[in-house]
């Protein structure tokens, strides 16, 4: 959730106190200054399935409930990108890419990826999607990589959710078809095949987390499950309560390819 003000803050902590959050279950979570006039509150996990949030500040006041939960979970080691939808409702869940001939095809939620390659590997961590783009245009320029260089590029790239500020995304990437599901090819980004990165686009919403993690190669793999719902900080921000709500239960940065 975020605040902007009109104008730059001198007194950050008066402004946080100014603001009030409320949800239902409660969480507890941290402050954020984006610039000196826009702040951000962020949840110490991700907002379960379906949770109310009420913010408001000098005077103004909003109020939102979380969808379904849309988790993405790249594994390095086994080149795949899995989706699990974990909504509450009677609806029935979207519809899943249907089973092709390629490794992993027709796994439920198992989408064969292709991951960063040596020179520029995928980075581990735990992400939330912060937009989304019909298209975007990726120019290795930016990056340090001559378009004319033997790692260049410059190419419109479709489907692309965006999960950090520095051009990580999860995008169309037709080119790299014949090596999803069987090798790392990319420039970082997590690859996936058209029809995969459509339903993916079309499903998530901004906000909704994507871990990325080194895996085991499956002929070895650990069946322990992955700590799917927490969210590391380096940053020693002091947390804050969020009480539950009354009468309830309880930038842009340089794309890579």
């Amino acid at each position: 959730m975020v605040v902007t003000f009109s104008g730059p803050v001198a007194d950050r902590h008066a402004a946080e106190r100014a603001i009030a959050v409320k949800s239902a279950p409660a969480m507890t979570g941290r402050y954020q200054w984006l610039d000196n006039n826009v702040v951000q509150w962020v949840p110490d996990q991700f907002w379960p399935a379906h949770s109310t949030v009420a913010l408001s500040a000098g005077g103004v006041s909003s109020q939102f409930k979380t969808g379904p939960e849309v988790l993405g979970v790249a594994d390095i080691a086994n080149h795949t990108f899995t989706v699990t939808i974990d909504g509450v409702d009677a609806e029935p869940p979207p519809r899943l890419p249907a089973p092709h001939h390629r490794p992993h095809w027709g796994e439920d939620g198992v989408l064969p990826a292709s991951m960063g390659r040596s020179e520029y590997p995928t980075p581990v961590g735990t992400y939330t999607v912060f937009s989304k783009d019909r298209s975007v245009i990726m120019d290795s320029s930016s990056v340090g990589i001559p378009v004319d260089a033997p790692d260049g590029y410059r190419l419109t790239v479709d489907y692309a959710v965006r999960i950090t500020g520095r051009g990580l995304y999860v995008h169309s990437a037709p080119w790299a078809t014949q090596a999803m599901g069987v090798e790392n090819i990319s420039h970082g980004c997590i690859s996936l095949s058209p029809a995969d990165a459509e339903w993916y686009f079309n499903t998530v919403n901004v906000g909704d987390p994507v871990i990325v993690k080194e895996g085991v190669p499956s002929q070895v793999k650990s069946a322990d499950p992955i700590p799917a719902r927490t969210i590391k900080s380096a940053d020693p921000i002091p947390t804050r309560a969020v009480e539950g709500l009354p009468g309830q239960p309880e930038e842009p940065a340089p794309p890579s390819n």
